[in-house]
């Protein structure tokens, strides 16, 4: 069975949004930046409070799986 970086899975991380607020992002498959090209970091501490998503993660995210 391939493993999550072969198959180049892509995994949520919660960041901030360019307010300051914690929002979910989509990590690219190095783990390394956002779809949105945000570097990664530490975790908001308030990872556990939020619902919202990046909508321009969840744009590029849509836009990765539909070309499968």
């Amino acid at each position: 069975m391939p493993t999550r970086r072969e198959l180049g899975m892509h995994e949520m991380w919660c960041g901030a949004d360019t307010s300051g607020e914690p929002v979910w992002h989509v990590l690219t498959p190095d783990k390394t930046s956002t779809l949105c090209g945000v570097d990664k970091e530490e975790e908001s501490p308030g990872r556990d409070t939020t619902d919202r998503h990046c909508y321009s993660c969840m744009q590029s995210f849509q836009a990765v799986v539909a070309s499968r």
